[in-house]
């Protein structure tokens, strides 16, 4: 009986040698950020930026003014990957905005949101005027829920108020992933 547990010993030991050794984990990175309020009439952008907290940690934060009451907005979001410029890149989703945040239900774009709600005040509901912000927003590699391929992207949002777009953001990130961390 105590050589078979030493051997489970021993197994259990070298599992844990050899997942200690492989340690894997991934670097996010903001590398840009740009916000274009197309119509200063519904929003007004006070800030739209990255900051740099420090080696290879980016934060990103945007703040503005709904300055009308919003009833109803739509969002259309795409993602692109670099490779000889961007090109798109597996989503490219348009939902309702005050539906999303009455009962959130894109699966997409659940995943992005998860990431920033607690960074942002965005817990209204339509209809709604006022201040709207993301502040201080980063992202660690390992809180990516599903797997993302080494590369640079772009993550392209344009806000629209009936057919009107109001207003556009673009956001560049660089993922690397599984690299050594030792």
């Amino acid at each position: 009986m105590g050589t078979v547990s030493n051997v489970l010993y021993l197994v259990l030991f070298f599992r844990i040698a050899l997942e200690l050794g492989s340690i894997n984990a991934s670097r996010f990175k903001f590398t840009n950020f740009v916000c274009d309020s197309v119509n200063e009439t519904w929003l007004a952008v006070h800030q739209c930026r990255l900051k740099a907290i420090r080696r290879g940690t980016t934060t990103l934060s945007f703040n503005g003014t709904v300055l009308k009451t919003i009833s109803k907005f739509r969002v259309h979001g795409q993602i692109f990957k670099r490779a000889n410029g961007f090109k798109p890149w597996l989503y490219n989703i348009t939902f309702d905005g005050c539906r999303f945040l009455r009962k959130p239900y894109e699966a997409p774009v659940i995943i992005v949101f998860n990431l920033l709600k607690s960074f942002s005040n965005l817990n209204f509901t339509c209809p709604y005027m006022g201040p709207v912000h993301i502040m201080g927003l980063h992202i660690i590699g390992e809180q990516i829920p599903v797997p993302l391929p080494t590369g640079e992207y772009l993550i392209q949002i344009k806000w629209y108020i009936s057919k009107t777009l109001f207003l556009s953001t673009g956001i560049k990130f660089a993922f690397e992933e599984n690299f050594s961390s030792y």
